[in-house]
């Protein structure tokens, strides 16, 4: 699948190109009757990539103004983007459980689980709930007040108990914090993706490998591909107020990140577009 490099996205079209008129009547379709659609209009009160967006993707059920409203934002919904989406949250509950049943067999005490940036929190409360015949100690961590706001309803309704709180998964103060628990598996879910910054997310890989306990894993996604590139990059702002231009990194370059920060990578698994997918990394012991 060709893609549109990123040092191309982050700049503007020529004015009077076509590509650019077609990018101008979409973004005025889409500020218009667009927001008819719930999901549109969420996206541009918050971001088209904030942890409130993404729960309203993974809940999944159409919403909008008058008919034309739900139509399109079951067109919306139906995104190969947010499809992709939504098979990368089920691969990372499903991952999640799996890996939490392995530690709890090959350790005495709780299994620790801590997630550095879990928007909504909804693919690790329902892992959570799968997993209540296990001893498990649970840390969401979002930056975003709105998102652990919104996790911190959903654990409520699920009767899950687990500490939510607002953090910032890059900062070396609150990461310090989660030191002394040496989780036994860190979640990183759609968090790398919204970086554009190389130099940043393989320093969070080597801050990450410093709070793991010894043994422990990490659950980190990660986004090959993506077929609306460009019409993201043009069209939706993300939850920063700019343009949502993603930087697609290879599964070769987050190994390598992976290894130079002294972990072991183990494996990786692909939803069924090869969009996005879930790798797990170990501190060996």
């Amino acid at each position: 699948m060709h893609s549109v490099p990123y040092d191309q996205l982050i700049q503007p079209l020529p004015r009077y190109c076509f590509k650019a008129l077609y990018y101008k009547a979409i973004n005025s379709l889409m500020r218009g009757v667009g927001r008819w659609s719930t999901g549109i209009d969420l996206g541009y009160r918050y971001g088209f990539d904030s942890g409130v967006m993404l729960e309203y993707v993974y809940c999944n059920q159409a919403q909008g103004r008058y008919g034309i409203g739900v139509w399109l934002d079951r067109l919306y919904l139906n995104a190969p983007g947010w499809v992709g989406i939504r098979q990368r949250g089920e691969l990372v509950r499903e991952e999640l459980k799996a890996l939490a049943r392995e530690k709890a067999r090959n350790k005495s005490g709780p299994v620790k689980i801590v997630d550095l940036a879990c928007g909504g929190g909804r693919y690790v409360l329902e892992a959570l709930r799968d997993l209540s015949d296990l001893d498990v100690q649970a840390i969401l961590r979002d930056y975003r007040v709105e998102n652990v706001c919104c996790a911190q309803t959903l654990a409520q309704d699920m009767g899950i108990q687990a500490i939510i709180e607002q953090a910032d998964a890059f900062s070396d103060d609150d990461l310090a914090l989660i030191l002394k628990e040496q989780p036994d598996i860190v979640v990183v879910s759609g968090l790398h993706e919204i970086i554009d910054n190389d130099g940043l997310v393989a320093r969070h890989l080597r801050q990450i490998a410093a709070i793991l306990g010894q043994g422990g894993s990490l659950l980190l996604t990660i986004q090959p591909e993506h077929p609306q590139l460009e019409f993201i990059a043009r069209v939706l702002p993300s939850h920063t107020g700019r343009m949502w231009v993603m930087r697609l990194r290879p599964c070769e370059l987050t190994r390598r990140w992976v290894e130079e920060a002294g972990l072991y990578f183990v494996g990786k698994k692909m939803e069924n577009k090869g969009i996005f997918g879930v790798i797990r990394v170990d501190k060996l012991v």
